[in-house]
């Protein structure tokens, strides 16, 4: 593992550092298919929404690890505001993210927009988690179960699931997945809708393997809880848009 990256005088964590570089690469990639999709106008849109996002995604990111690691964070509320890039979970992100560029488009009367900056938030969402996950694999995060595979990694001396690299598999075949319908133009909101279904698929399966994940009351763990919802979302959101069209 590499939790230390040696840039010259500078010495940066691998994984915020990459976790950095994948907010870049993602806000980057957003506009980019917003334009290919729809023009200058949903590219504009993308530009607009997108700081609004970001910021309901890192706000969602820390509430999430904060509240289910309260037993800390009650001791020291102003960890809530403190720049730790380690502290921050994933479900919470993309929860806060989606309802803040959701309620910025409401705001500005965009509605019609919610569904295709959807679609391009969705093509552009895996390769930034697939860099995350590189940053957690470097950094020794996402700790795996116990396991005696051909694959499996030693960590704090002992042989465990790769998780990190699960998830960055996952990644990249969610990207090949959604670019492989993309092009078969299907009507606005599905790719966002096949995204929620691999996305939170990935969360149940993977979830299940890390010694580190979040639990709430009872043993249950909030992003496999996240990942059905996910699931059941996109599944009723694809139903509602087909009965609308019929």
């Amino acid at each position: 593992m590499y939790p230390i990256i040696e840039l010259g005088p500078l010495n940066l964590g691998s994984g915020a550092l990459l976790l950095v570089i994948a907010v870049f690469v993602g806000h980057a990639r957003f506009e980019r298919v917003a334009r290919q999709r729809g023009g200058e106008s949903l590219e504009h849109r993308a530009s607009r929404c997108a700081p609004f996002a970001l910021a309901g995604a890192a706000i969602g990111a820390r509430l999430w690890y904060g509240l289910f690691n309260w037993d800390m964070y009650s001791q020291s509320p102003g960890l809530f505001l403190a720049l730790r890039l380690g502290d921050l979970a994933w479900p919470g992100a993309l929860i806060g993210g989606a309802l803040a560029g959701y309620a910025y488009l409401r705001l500005r009367r965009m509605d019609d927009a919610a569904a295709p900056l959807a679609d391009a938030a969705s093509l552009a969402l895996p390769m930034a988690q697939a860099i995350a996950s590189l940053g957690l694999l470097l950094s020794g995060e996402a700790l795996g179960t116990p396991a005696d595979l051909p694959w499996a990694m030693p960590l704090f001396g002992v042989l465990r699931h790769p998780v990190a690299l699960y998830y960055l598999l996952a990644a990249l075949a969610t990207w090949g997945a959604l670019t492989w319908v993309a092009r078969l133009s299907p009507q606005p909101g599905t790719l966002a809708a096949v995204y929620l279904v691999l996305q939170g698929s990935a969360l149940l399966l993977l979830e299940a393997l890390r010694v580190d994940s979040l639990v709430a009351a009872g043993g249950v763990r909030t992003a496999q809880v996240v990942g059905l919802a996910m699931i059941v979302i996109a599944l009723w959101w694809k139903r509602t848009q087909t009965a609308s069209v019929l």
